[in-house]
């Protein structure tokens, strides 16, 4: 059961997604939101106890008038009543865990989101949106993430994401990055799919993606162009879905070179057209991917050099 997105439910997440003094994204925002308006099933395992107590008062009552069959009925009934109960709470508590694991339903389509509930939050609430890095998918509030001209010459571990929302998402959060990080999304890292510049081939590519067949492509584009330290610090599939807003598609086609980088099981999982964003995360969630990649062992050479 889901109940609609008001804009006290978006200001709760708001504040919820703020805490710590981090940004957060419209996308972070939708998912919490979605999250926040779900609701489980109503459990009938509280109605079997009721009625099978009732049904054995009732049939003590009428057996003190001596009409024994009917009692005898009516106990009858209020035990296997009784004996039911626990049975139906296994029954909704499998149904739970399967719910868990599968994916989870949505208010409301992302569009629909931002151009509805979001819209009027922020008319009639803007001061419980001071942390919003962005209002749509291209909107960026705290500035640009990088461009290759300033990439030369630095040295630190260049983030690369999938997304330019979440490129936005990192820089609007860089105070809490590892010093000397730079973050670019991989459209602007590599605009025509070409090689790596020479000055960021042997620099840490730390790679942030949904577990998506375009995410999951990154990582292998990027040492297919000449990166020699890249580390995949995206979610992967189909481990990270559990409890999360899992999307449900049509069977996608993956891109080429992506068979060789990841298990049968998880092209598997990409193939069936399920996907799962990184927004599902929250902001401290995002960034401490981030920066764990920033600060992992650098991989071992390959044999040959």
């Amino acid at each position: 059961m889901l109940l609609p997105i008001t804009t006290d439910v978006l200001v709760e997440e708001a504040r919820r997604l703020a805490a710590g003094d981090h940004r957060y994204s419209s996308r972070q925002l939708y998912y919490a939101a979605c999250r926040a308006v779900e609701r489980p099933p109503a459990s009938i395992t509280r109605g079997f106890i009721g009625l099978g107590a009732l049904l054995v008062v009732l049939a003590g009552c009428v057996l003190w008038v001596h009409t024994f069959p009917l009692s005898l009925i009516l106990a009858v009934l209020g035990v296997a009543s009784l004996l039911a109960a626990p049975v139906n709470a296994r029954v909704e508590h499998a149904r739970e865990g399967r719910r868990a694991l599968a994916s989870r339903p949505l208010a409301a389509s992302y569009e629909g989101f931002l151009s509805g509930p979001l819209s009027e939050a922020l008319s009639s609430r803007p001061e419980a949106f001071t942390a919003l890095v962005a209002t749509g998918p291209h909107s960026p509030v705290g500035g640009p993430a990088g461009h290759p001209g300033t990439l030369r010459g630095a040295g630190g571990p260049l983030i690369v994401c999938d997304r330019p929302e979440t490129a936005e998402l990192l820089q609007a959060n860089a105070a809490r990055l590892p010093a000397g990080c730079t973050v670019m999304d991989v459209a602007g890292l590599l605009p025509d799919g070409g090689e790596l510049d020479h000055e960021l081939r042997d620099r840490r590519l730390v790679v942030l993606h949904d577990a998506g067949p375009a995410g999951c492509a990154v990582s292998p584009a990027l040492r297919r162009s000449g990166g020699t330290d890249v580390v995949d610090a995206g979610i992967q599939p189909p481990a990270s879905d559990a409890g999360l807003q899992v999307i449900e598609g049509a069977p996608a086609r993956l891109p080429a070179g992506l068979e060789a980088a990841l298990t049968p099981t998880e092209l598997g999982w990409l193939r069936s057209g399920r996907r799962l964003e990184l927004a599902t995360l929250s902001p401290e969630e995002v960034v401490g991917l981030a920066t764990a990649g920033c600060r992992a062992p650098a991989a071992p050479p390959l044999p040959g050099g």
